[in-house]
């Protein structure tokens, strides 16, 4: 998909024990990790269905590439739910690209020959704007998912866990997420 939609923004790892996942991460020298905890992510719109999430989310830089480590908390209704049910020791859950328009990304994508159905769309609190969605491809059994950001919305928090990954000697290897993210919104684009 790299052809249409060029380099990925991050990949993302649906695990069901959040700490062991970033050990394993850690394990290969990966860090600093920045991570909220068990956070209540919005509305969730999944499969059809309004449902609040509850999950653990963390995200570490290696060079360029952002991996991002998820663990839905309890029984939910979510695409990292359905995973876990499908894949119970967790894996690759999704691969984020960027896209300021779902509509139209998911049309090229029935052109290309690949029609997509999302599966959940994740919207800022109180209105019905679309923040991220995310995709599988029509009639494959237990897909890779794609996940759609609108650009420009997170780049800032993007770019300074990427540095700080950069430039890591080791020390706090497991950050607050919350104020790099709240700086980034602050000043993104709408």
């Amino acid at each position: 998909m790299s052809r249409l939609f060029g380099k990925p923004v991050h990949q993302c790892y649906v695990y069901p024990d959040f700490d062991l996942a970033l050990a394993r991460f850690a394990a290969a020298g990966m860090g600093p990790f920045f991570v909220m905890g068990e956070e209540t992510s919005g509305m969730s719109i999944f499969r059809g269905e309004e449902h609040h999430l509850r999950i653990k989310i963390g995200f570490v830089y290696t060079g360029d590439t952002c991996f991002e480590i998820i663990t839905p908390i309890g029984e939910q209704k979510s695409t990292y739910g359905e995973f876990l049910e499908r894949n119970p020791t967790g894996g690759l859950h999704h691969i984020a690209y960027y896209s300021d328009d779902f509509d139209k990304t998911l049309a090229m994508l029935a052109d290309e020959g690949t029609p997509f159905t999302i599966v959940q769309d994740l919207r800022e609190p109180g209105s019905d704007w679309s923040i991220e969605i995310y995709c599988e491809p029509d009639g494959i059994d237990n897909p890779v998912l794609y996940q759609f950001l609108r650009p420009g919305l997170f780049d800032g928090w993007f770019d300074a866990m990427r540095e700080a990954a950069a430039n890591w000697d080791g020390r706090d290897p497991i950050r607050d997420a919350r104020p790099l993210m709240a700086a980034a919104l602050a000043e993104a684009p709408r």
